[in-house]
């Protein structure tokens, strides 16, 4: 006879509710969307850095035509990432990628209460606002009234809040809020004048290092734990089909005293 212990770690198993539970931890945490994305930005984001870099040397310089070459890429570069971001057609791409990457695991989705549309425009507007906001950093460093080093900082200003605004508007999983909580906390550091910075000619670093370097570590960790969420959810599932399959064996097996005619 199987001990109470037993029967409460079979019920667990076996709890519907608990399938939906590891279900939408699983589904919250499929960040290859998320990694294609970044991918993308970084080319991009890399462009725009050097390009600011370029212009603050050129500025320094006094030569004019480097200096207009440089702001002409960096403003180019800007303005594909922006139309990227918010172009049904990136959007497509990065769905199709994703779609090809996870194969036959298929497509999942969780259950979200917001109307549909009802903060589309809101996304835009903060979208760009995150462009502006970088376009007029990345030009206050090209003519010297900020500090390249300073950058990160600034871009925090901006850049957490609204990593925090995306994380509840999509209802991420707790990977999502490692981004800014280490963004937040190197811009902490760097102004503090902890030895976090890079000098010389790798300060550029300043802001790739903690724009995608923390960005990639939250979406592995969210990655690693899809792929715990997802076994987790087949040994329940399995749990469950055995359950089943048992209780269909009882259901056919003869009552004790019965006898064959």
């Amino acid at each position: 006879m199987p001990s109470p212990a037993s029967r409460s770690d079979a019920l667990q198993q076996g709890d519907p509710r608990l399938i939906v539970q590891w279900a939408r931890r699983y589904a919250k945490s499929r960040t290859i969307s998320f990694l294609v994305q970044w991918v993308v930005i970084v080319c991009m984001v890399v462009v725009i850095g050097i390009a600011a870099s370029l212009t603050n040397m050129a500025h320094r310089a006094g030569s004019f035509g480097l200096f207009t070459l440089s702001v002409f890429c960096m403003i180019a570069a800007i303005l594909a990432l922006t139309w990227f971001s918010l172009s049904p057609w990136g959007g497509e791409l990065i769905w199709r990628i994703t779609r090809w990457l996870y194969g036959r695991e298929g497509y999942v989705s969780y259950h979200d209460d917001q109307p549909e549309g009802s903060a589309s425009w809101w996304l835009t507007a903060l979208g760009g606002g995150l462009v502006v906001y970088h376009l007029i950093g990345a030009l206050l460093v090209s003519f010297g009234y900020l500090h390249l080093q300073h950058m990160q900082p600034f871009s925090a200003l901006y850049m957490v809040p609204f990593l925090v605004y995306m994380i509840v508007y999509q209802r991420l999983g707790f990977w999502a809020w490692l981004w800014p909580l280490l963004y937040g906390l190197h811009a902490i550091l760097l102004l503090a004048g902890a030895p976090v910075a890079f000098r010389g000619q790798w300060q550029l670093l300043n802001m790739v290092v903690p724009v995608f370097g923390y960005g990639l570590f939250a979406i592995v960790v969210g990655h690693i734990y899809s792929r715990f969420a997802l076994w987790q959810l087949k040994r329940l599932a399995r749990a469950g089909l055995d359950a089943s399959a048992e209780e269909a064996a009882d259901d056919e097996r003869p009552e004790a005293g019965d006898t064959a005619t």
